[in-house]
């Protein structure tokens, strides 16, 4: 977020039972000293520890508009795709 100079985290309680915090709002895919650093710098947050780093999920899909209507392909006869990979969730 270069061009703000400030951006909304809200910390989440992780269970009833947990003292553990999600900090949601930060970029999970950043390195984990990076993490480290920008939780760090939040005001109240300077001696925090992080249990478990953030990380990325990549979403692989087939692009929907490379089927016909009855979801085979356009390029490989006989092969039909069906659910999430045709980006259906919109993580893709």
């Amino acid at each position: 977020f270069a061009a703000r100079n400030q951006h909304q985290i809200v910390l989440e309680p992780e269970g009833l039972t947990s003292n553990e915090i999600y900090p949601n709002g930060i970029s999970t895919s950043l390195p984990f000293d990076v993490q480290m650093q920008i939780v760090r710098s939040m005001q109240g947050m300077e001696n925090a520890r992080i249990v478990r780093p953030g990380y990325a999920i990549e979403y692989d899909f087939f692009d929907p508009r490379d089927l016909k209507p009855t979801l085979e392909s356009k390029f490989i006869q006989g092969l039909f795709f069906a659910g999430q990979i045709n980006g259906t969730t919109g993580y893709e």
